[in-house]
């Protein structure tokens, strides 16, 4: 397989119907969030950094292969051409990277998490993720004290096997 090469997300869509069309790459075999982080001074101009996506595709005909890469810098709202028009496949492949990395697909048909629940804060594949500070989690481990504390108090502190012998049970 050759070096995978950039395209940048305005020129996607287009490129990948191309290669559809006129390289009869007609398998999807995969399409992965990338996280490179946030780029720096010290970054040689070549970096490559943003959210983005790499995808892997190969003619069933022909058997070539090939790689591709798409980033945005833009953090806030990452957004990158979906091409589930193109392959059906990048349906399923594009909600699991919004749902792990937040990057929205314009123009996917069901742009919504896949794997994670709904009320989940975050995108926990990210490296500015920080799992510590969701409010969600902080709620849920302060409820799981107050449930641990009343099962200490009420329920494993007067068993009736700890209650054998006394007078009150019968």
């Amino acid at each position: 397989m050759q070096e995978i090469q950039f395209i940048a997300p305005a020129a996607l869509h287009d490129e990948m119907l191309r290669l559809r069309n006129e390289k009869q790459m007609d398998f999807l075999e995969s399409l992965t969030g990338m996280d490179w982080g946030v780029a720096d001074e010290k970054d040689a101009p070549e970096k490559l950094r943003g959210l983005g996506v790499v995808y892997h595709l190969e003619s069933t005909i022909t058997g070539e292969r090939i790689a591709l890469k798409t980033a945005t810098t833009n953090r806030e709202l990452p957004e990158i051409p979906s091409v589930s028009d193109i392959w059906k496949i990048a349906d399923f492949y594009e909600r699991e990277v919004f749902d792990f990395y937040g990057i929205t697909f314009v123009g996917h048909p069901d742009m919504r998490r896949l794997y994670l629940r709904n009320d989940w804060i975050g995108y926990p594949m990210r490296k500015d993720n920080d799992p510590e500070n969701r409010p969600l989690l902080l709620w849920r481990a302060h409820a799981n004290n107050l449930y641990t504390n009343w099962l200490n108090y009420y329920v494993y502190q007067a068993t009736p096997y700890d209650m054998v012998g006394t007078p009150d049970f019968h």
